[in-house]
């Protein structure tokens, strides 16, 4: 009964938000990542939907560039400490046009138990094809995320300190992008905390305080199922080169045993 109630209350929430008619310009996929991978022949498969209420202020008007962000990501477990994830990248603009972005390839290990260090630690390459518009050409991008995280107790901080890049296209970079989570759970249900995303510049040129993207807001975290997972928040920009006012809203299910 309990599974099947949990099972409901995801689906309501999936397709209520789903069909929401707010549309924005936001990242892809907006998540800090924690260093546990996907088990041993288990399939995992997400919806990242992500809108922002508010443009960057570079952006005239602010709110001009609306886009709803959806990215479906598909992860397997190979072994115990090796996954495969892939994403599929799409965009639907304020006039309702429907557009494919790109794909992304992500393997990730994990630092084996038997290394047992005192704190979890494992590392993500991630590089495929993308376009922000229809109109665009595709580039060559990727990321390289290593992740860090511990547990103390109810509380849990994760810490990836990202670097994405670019090696094709007219803006060809390494960025400087960290991201950060704490974390405090009630009752091993429901997690509340706050997350933190930050683009600095590259390790060219470090961008002045105000031309910097700074993102922190609140999240939830809900337990209430081993197969599923979900995640939502909502981001505030710190500086005037932030997009302002992101929701996001990650839905996620287990397949296999």
């Amino acid at each position: 009964m309990r599974s099947h109630l949990t099972t409901k209350l995801f689906a309501t929430v999936f397709f209520y938000f789903l069909h929401l008619r707010v549309f924005a310009q936001a990242d892809d996929e907006i998540q800090v990542y924690s260093s546990p991978i996907t088990q041993k022949n288990i399939t995992f498969v997400e919806l990242h939907s992500n809108y922002t209420f508010r443009g960057a202020n570079k952006l005239n008007p602010p709110s001009s560039a609306r886009f709803l962000n959806e990215s479906i990501e598909i992860t397997h477990g190979f072994g115990h400490n090796f996954e495969l994830g892939v994403y599929f990248f799409s965009a639907e603009s304020p006039d309702h046009h429907y557009q494919y972005q790109g794909t992304h390839i992500r393997p990730r290990y994990t630092a084996p138990a038997s290394w047992k260090l005192p704190i979890g630690l494992s590392l993500s390459a991630e590089f495929g094809f993308y376009r922000q518009e229809s109109k665009n050409p595709y580039i060559w991008e990727g990321e390289i995320r290593p992740i860090i995280d511990k547990t103390y107790g109810a509380f849990y901080f994760s810490f990836n300190p990202n670097f994405d890049f670019a090696i094709s296209g007219n803006d060809k970079h390494l960025g400087i992008t960290p991201q950060f989570k704490s974390v405090y759970t009630i009752k091993q249900k429901v997690g509340v905390g706050f997350e933190y995303y930050g683009n600095i510049g590259t390790f060219q040129k470090i961008l002045p305080g105000n031309d910097q993207e700074h993102l922190l807001g609140p999240m939830i975290d809900l337990y209430l199922s081993p197969v599923w997972e979900f995640n939502s928040g909502y981001l505030f920009g710190l500086t005037p080169e932030s997009n302002h006012g992101i929701f996001k809203l990650l839905v996620g299910r287990r397949f296999g045993k």
